[in-house]
């Protein structure tokens, strides 16, 4: 039942999967011919780069899109297999139950007859109702020669009711015995048995304290290890191993009685932050820049940018959760992302205006607390659209 309840899960699946890849084919063709639209006053080698770029989407889509109904398809057929053998299993029950039932009653019929053999003669009828699983069945077993073998085990049974009628003609009348016996009825309980949820998630297991304390740490380490050594020493966590967490483990293993041998040197001037830099530094088109953002302030950069074009900006960090924000020529938010790829960010921007444009980098965690390195990408920029110049005209109109 739980096999098959998580078969019918994902063949639900692979059907939402493969509606949203045709509603991803339908836009991606749509998109296509809005932008053949678009391109029908450009240069023919733009008009052959963006047709040749739809052709590649559908192409991938068309392919995933047939992947998933691939994918579909193995599942019901695996569902299918999975209720065919179900319904073989139920089959060989029923069988099996029938042939019990039916030796039973005939085991008890033979039974029945050589106990009213014993304590008659002549032609008798015997007549058993049978009642199994509501279901009722009335065996007649004639038996018409009397068993003289006599019985070595004691039993215990109703004597038979017997009429005897003595004329004076001596003549006696011929004895009827009749036996009844009710067998009780079998009824077998299954306990339920609960569907198991796939997705369910595992009970959490309780933090072994005292282990995380007295594990070894390295300055401005980033991670997990230290996130949870955060959560135990009751700070807001920011992944990094820094000055404030040094201070509150140490003050932690004081008040718990802990040895300190194992703790990292404590930050001196040769484990500070690198420098900050409050200048604002410009950014170039298809040049990655790396940089170090301190605690509670962002980074601000620079880029000029032409009215008509499409320019795309991405931040990427392994120390912290990044933060885009682009602001216009006129100081305006025209675009911002948090998690783009997993903690990374990344915008693309239509340019309305010619000018200065600002880009601040930030972090989402912690009121922008969290620190370390980053890598900022400026690219694109290097073509102009009529259409985008009629949308930014129409905007400001």
């Amino acid at each position: 039942m739980a096999k098959n309840n998580y078969l019918h899960m994902k063949l639900r699946e692979s059907r939402e999967e493969i509606t949203r890849l045709k509603e991803e084919l339908e836009a991606s063709e749509k998109a296509a011919e809005e932008r053949d639209r678009e391109t029908t006053g450009k240069a023919a080698e733009q008009i052959e780069r963006e047709q040749e770029a739809a052709r590649v989407e559908r192409k991938r889509v068309t392919e995933q899109l047939e992947a998933a109904e691939a994918d579909r398809e193995k599942v019901a057929s695996q569902l299918q297999e999975a209720e065919e053998r179900a319904q073989r299993d139920r089959e060989q029950h029923k069988t099996r139950t029938r042939v019990f039932v039916t030796g039973s009653m005939l085991l008890v019929g033979i039974v029945i007859a050589t106990l009213a053999g014993a304590f008659g003669g002549g032609s008798e009828v015997i007549v058993v109702p049978t009642t199994m699983a509501s279901t009722t069945t009335s065996v007649s077993i004639p038996v018409s020669t009397p068993v003289s073998t006599p019985v070595s085990t004691p039993v215990t049974t109703s004597p038979p009711s017997t009429s005897v009628a003595a004329p004076p003609t001596t003549t006696v009348e011929s004895v009827r015995a009749t036996t009844s016996l009710v067998l009780p009825a079998t009824t077998t309980t299954l306990a339920p048995t609960l569907p198991v949820d796939p997705e369910a998630e595992e009970p959490v297991e309780p933090i072994d304290e005292e282990a995380v304390l007295l594990e070894i740490y390295e300055l401005w380490e980033v991670g997990e290890r230290v996130q949870l050594l955060q959560i135990v020493l009751g700070m807001q966590a920011d992944w990094t191993y820094g000055p404030s967490t040094f201070d509150r483990h140490v003050r932690e293993l004081i008040d718990r009685g802990f040895s300190l041998d194992h703790l990292p040197a404590p930050p001196t001037t040769s484990t500070t932050l690198p420098p900050f830099d409050d200048r604002v530094n410009n950014l170039y088109p298809n040049q990655q820049v790396q940089d170090f953002k301190h605690p509670g302030v962002f980074d601000e950069w620079i880029f000029f940018g032409r009215a008509g074009t499409s320019v795309q900006v991405q931040m990427t960090s392994g120390h912290f959760d990044t933060y885009l924000e682009v602001f216009g020529p006129l100081g305006g938010l025209i675009a911002l992302n948090d998690d783009h790829l997993g903690t990374d960010s990344f915008v693309s921007v239509q340019l309305c205006e010619t000018g200065a444009y600002t880009v601040h980098a930030r972090s989402f965690g912690s009121g922008n607390e969290q620190l370390g390195y980053y890598s900022i990408l400026l690219s694109g920029g290097d073509v102009v659209f009529d259409a985008l110049l009629q949308k930014c005209e129409t905007a400001a109109g």
